[in-house]
């Protein structure tokens, strides 16, 4: 396919791709060919007739110096483009936060414990003293809050746990076989907490008041005799532990306590030969440790 017409008193050809060949040129005109095949998708060969303008400028120079100030207009409008993208204002990027523990936390926790109890009857059995162990699991929560000083952090905590610390010792005393059951089925503390910490690891240690809740059973089969008892006791406890935040607002801790409970006196209730029975004045020395596990999310 051949296109001709004129431009600025030149004549213009553009050349089909399958018109491969050389225009035919006169005496009085001399073909300039530009190779177009990327410019112009549907033309291979564009021709001017270099002809003189009223000028006396050839139209071969005109076309040069077009050719030189739109390749210089190209770079100055390229260049443009990268020094914007490389100085021009652009969207703030967020700070990551700078992390602290200071703030309040609300967690759970699972673990287990275990005690020994020491249990003595003076005004039956005076001189006289079982000595037995319980062991088993609890789980609760936490609620606390932290300040943080520099590397120290001071806070308080109130937690909670059921439980289910249990066990059983039969002993033979002046003759007669009995077997004596404890349970604990929940534990309690209000504590001060005092630790330090590294970025995002805290070792500390914890100390404060505590409360528990015993059950107590006797059975004594040689008459029989069955009593029974609980109470909610209060003590002190002390512990200490490690918390890892893994995450800003999620932190996990592996943490020791322990409680004494001191000695305090129970009531025995029950039938002995099928009669009423209370048995008072029962002294049981406590003392338990629970080792745990908890996650805490800080707000």
């Amino acid at each position: 396919m051949n296109v001709g017409g004129e431009f600025g008193g030149a004549l213009v050809y553009m050349v089909g791709r399958n018109d491969l060949r050389r225009l035919p040129t006169t005496s009085d005109t001399g073909a300039v060919w530009l190779f177009c095949h990327h410019q112009l998708p549907h033309f291979d060969y564009v021709g001017t007739q270099d002809m003189p303008n009223p000028a006396g400028t050839s139209w071969r120079s005109l076309v040069k110096k077009s050719l030189v100030i739109s390749a210089a207009l190209g770079t100055l409008f390229i260049a443009s483009s990268t020094l914007a993208a490389d100085y021009g204002v652009r969207a703030p990027i967020a700070a990551m936060p700078v992390f602290t523990w200071t703030g309040c936390y609300i967690g759970a926790h699972v673990g287990a414990g275990w005690t020994d109890k020491t249990v003595s009857v003076p005004s039956i059995v005076p001189g006289e003293s079982v000595t037995g162990h319980t062991f088993g699991a609890l789980g609760g929560g936490q609620l606390g809050c932290n300040v943080q000083f520099g590397g120290w952090v001071i806070g308080i905590e109130g937690e909670g746990s059921a439980a289910d610390i249990r066990g059983d010792t039969t002993q033979t005393i002046q003759g007669v076989t009995g077997t004596a059951h404890a349970e604990t089925d929940w534990l309690a503390s209000a504590t001060g907490r005092l630790g330090w910490a590294s970025g995002g690891w805290m070792i500390y240690g914890k100390g404060g008041a505590a409360w528990a809740h015993d059950k107590y059973s006797l059975f004594i089969p040689v008459f029989p005799e069955q009593e029974t008892a609980s109470e909610t006791r209060s003590g002190w406890t002390v512990g200490g532990g490690i918390e890892w935040a893994f995450l800003y607002n999620w932190s996990a801790k592996v943490e020791y306590n322990y409680y004494d409970f001191g000695t305090s006196s129970v009531t025995l209730v029950g039938t002995f030969a099928g009669a009423p029975i209370e048995v008072p004045g029962v002294q049981i020395r406590q003392r338990i440790s629970v080792g745990k596990f908890g996650i805490n999310y800080r707000f």
